[in-house]
């Protein structure tokens, strides 16, 4: 699939630089990894902010901490 971007044009020519000074395969290969690896980070992000979120949650706290409880002896029995 192909598309078109507005870009601006000094993002553009360190974009171009970069590609040609790192040996990079292409301009397109460069904007399609940067929006990948952008892409996982705001994934990441947003587990993160889901767990930040959690731990404020004291509901889901009370059953985290009653889960702990449950397997607390499990845990002791397989320490060496």
């Amino acid at each position: 699939m192909k598309a078109t971007f507005a870009i601006d044009d000094s993002v553009l020519q360190d974009a171009r630089d970069f590609v040609k000074t790192n040996h990079i395969k292409s301009l397109s290969a460069f904007v399609e990894r940067s929006i990948r690896e952008e892409l996982a980070r705001m994934r990441q992000d947003k587990i993160k902010n889901a767990l930040l979120a959690a731990g404020k949650d004291a509901l889901f706290m009370a059953d985290v901490m009653e889960i702990n409880q449950a397997f607390e002896h499990a845990d002791l029995d397989t320490a060496p």
